[in-house]
């Protein structure tokens, strides 16, 4: 079970505690046990800002910016917010910020990644990519303890790649998975009735074998994907394609490994993406500042939400996505 899953798993069991707790609030409103009437948290909050910047380091020049990609790349429910995970929106957001504020000079990507779905890194690349294009803002990358698959994807717009010496990058290919239920159902005498309007209806269905031209299908779509993979990586890092290709069987590299395969530019920190970042803009004495996503669910305010409020839709999306096959640019 991966790790979206049990989070979402943990908040249901959380918001049903929670429901209990406001039917009883609201219950004491109705009999005038109450003095105080709740607010409205969510009206509240939706005039904030998902984000805020803080200080990275002083300076009296130019300034720098940070934003970190922190964890798997994928689509997270809103309530799931007040929690570690990396959340998409949220950063596409902070990009389209960072570029489009013009007190910022520069732009540094923190990856620590293993990756994530083939459309939500493909969707940072995008976005990074055209707003690069239009403000034409140095953008340097710096790679954390891993920067693999998705996470190395995303970092190809950038002008320079620096990768700690101890980080894992590469893992260049596309990953997907599915179970096969079929002899657990036989042995416990379960049956699926399944009516359906092809015979390509159903494919992947975990409760009966893959046919071989089922598997030449999803053959093909990985292929495909793998090739806009290979493709990125040849214009991002100005390789021939077949070069690309020669070392993109979904291994990954060790820094010192990638820097001399051409993956990445140097190793160093994130000072040292820093120290570079200021060069592109020749400053001495930058000011940095770090983009971080607010904690806008906080376990306060999910406890004031009214149990009228409380949607657990989302909830229920991800737990069948999760069940989904999905094609994922991810190091696993």
């Amino acid at each position: 079970m991966n790790k979206k899953r049990w989070v979402s798993i943990a908040v249901i069991i959380v918001l049903l505690v929670v429901y209990i707790r406001t039917d009883v609030v609201s219950t004491g409103e109705k009999t005038g046990t109450t003095t105080g009437k709740l607010g409205d948290p969510l009206s509240m909050l939706s005039s904030k800002s998902p984000f805020s910047t803080e200080t990275y380091q002083e300076g009296l020049g130019q300034t720098i910016a940070i934003l970190n990609v922190d964890g798997t790349i994928e689509s997270g429910n809103a309530l799931s917010a007040g929690t570690n995970t990396f959340d998409q929106q949220v950063f596409l957001q902070e990009v389209e910020n960072a570029f489009k504020n013009p007190e910022i000079k520069a732009i540094i990507l923190a990856v620590d990644s293993p990756g994530g779905g083939v459309y939500e890194s493909d969707q940072i690349y995008q976005k990074l990519k055209s707003l690069k294009d239009i403000y034409q803002k140095p953008l340097v990358v710096s790679m954390g303890s891993m920067a693999a698959s998705g996470g190395y994807y995303i970092s190809m717009p950038a002008d320079k790649i620096l990768a700690n010496r101890f980080t894992m990058t590469g893992s260049i290919g596309v990953i997907m998975s599915t179970y096969n239920y079929s002899q657990l159902a036989d042995k416990w005498g379960i049956e699926e009735l399944v009516f359906k309007s092809g015979k390509n209806k159903d494919i992947l269905n975990p409760m009966r074998d893959t046919t071989q031209e089922e598997m030449q299908i999803m053959q093909g779509i990985i292929d495909e994907y793998y090739g806009y993979f290979v493709d990125v990586v040849a214009e991002g890092r100005k390789m021939d394609r077949q070069a690309v290709i020669s070392i993109a069987d979904g291994r990954v590299y060790t820094a010192s490994q990638a820097k001399s395969l051409g993956l990445i530019d140097q190793i160093g920190d994130l000072d040292g993406a820093i120290t570079e970042a200021a060069k592109m803009i020749n400053e001495t004495n930058p000011k940095v500042i770090k983009y971080k996503k607010d904690d806008l669910f906080n376990w306060n305010t999910l406890l004031s939400l009214p149990s009228s409020r409380l949607d657990f839709s989302g909830i229920k999306e991800d737990l069948q996505n999760s069940a989904v096959p999905t094609a994922m640019y991810l190091y696993r």
